[in-house]
């Protein structure tokens, strides 16, 4: 009786980094668990390895002494040059393969760089762009990998790591330009679905109802708001930023509007009762307090689509959204400039 055996499947790296003689070649899973790897002593990568499951991974060429700057790459079976420049390792090295996904990886990567490079000296450095720099940038870059790439398979996950809750309507019009197969990925689900819930909080939208009570069981009740402005805070008991923007609300903005025209709510996400009113306690918080107690599971961080804390939105009188996603350094003056105007 004969036995058969089956043939693992490998990934093969081959390339070369210009300019690097002392250095390393990794590439490690989503878990950070190290795949491949290989000390660069003559600018040549020359790696095979076993791989067990296809997926999104995680390729670091390191300059010994230098920052690391990881990139993200798409491994399935077969081979995979890598061509890279030492003096420029904060940028995606050209990688090559017969994966569609890599392929797709490597084209969006290289035209961020690309378009970065024309308008800031580092593309992705804060020192030489602020956040809605960068956020322009990569909205801008879609718009290019899309026109370029419409069936593209890998746009939902790299949409995944887009702030695109800055400019709601453009990624909203992208999203719907994006194939069947991206649209219907899990990924792709859970984007439109998040997408269709901010398109409903657009400035001028009516906001949506607070789920939950007060810590004496009074439930939210917007016949009986008396406010031309209100500030909605979503935060956590257990995130400290919360708490320290509390403090600049207690002892800086709240005597600094007029509290005739101005109410602050908040809305916790947390899931355990004593730590949301023990924290109300400490930080002296005298204005409305709701919580539905179901943490991140909350109807409210859903429906107001919530994906970070602290949050901040800004509604009118008849609770319409004025503006949604608030920095804290921003609130005073939103505040002040909508009742200048209204």
């Amino acid at each position: 009786m004969a036995a058969g055996c089956t043939k693992l499947p490998h990934v093969t790296f081959n390339g070369k980094v210009s300019g690097l003689h002392n250095g390393v070649f990794l590439v490690t899973d989503s878990a950070g668990l190290s795949l491949a790897g290989q000390n660069i002593t003559d600018g040549t990568i020359k790696v095979d390895t076993v791989l067990e499951n296809q997926g999104y991974c995680t390729l670091t060429i390191n300059k010994n002494g230098t920052r690391d700057f990881p990139v993200e790459v798409y491994l399935q079976a077969g081979q995979y040059t890598v061509e890279a420049d030492a003096a420029h390792l904060d940028r995606y090295p050209r990688i090559t393969s017969s994966s569609p996904i890599q392929t797709e990886l490597t084209a969006y990567y290289m035209l961020q760089d690309e378009m970065g490079l024309k308008r800031f000296k580092n593309p992705m450095s804060q020192l030489s762009a602020n956040d809605g720099d960068i956020d322009k940038l990569k909205l801008d870059v879609f718009k290019a990998f899309i026109a370029k790439y419409p069936n593209s398979v890998a746009a939902a996950h790299l949409m995944a790591d887009v702030n695109y809750g800055n400019d709601i309507e453009a990624y909203n019009k992208i999203f719907n330009k994006l194939s069947q197969v991206a649209k219907n990925s899990s990924i792709g689900k859970g984007i439109g679905k998040r997408l269709g819930l901010m398109m409903k909080l657009l400035p001028g939208a009516e906001a949506p109802d607070i789920t939950g009570t007060t810590p004496d069981g009074k439930k939210f009740d917007r016949t009986k708001l008396d406010k031309k402005v209100y500030v909605v805070d979503f935060w956590k008991a257990g995130n400290q930023v919360s708490r320290m923007n509390h403090q600049e609300m207690v002892n800086g903005i709240i005597g600094h509007v007029d509290s005739r025209k101005v109410g602050f709510i908040s809305i916790s996400l947390d899931n355990k009762r004593d730590w949301w009113t023990k924290a109300i306690t400490e930080d002296h918080l005298s204005w409305p307090q709701y919580a539905d107690l179901k943490g991140n599971e909350s109807a409210n961080a859903e429906a107001w689509a919530i994906t970070k804390i602290p949050t901040y939105y800004i509604l009118d009188g008849k609770w319409r959204v004025i503006e949604r996603d608030v920095t804290m350094s921003r609130l005073e003056f939103t505040i002040n400039d909508y009742l200048a105007h209204h």
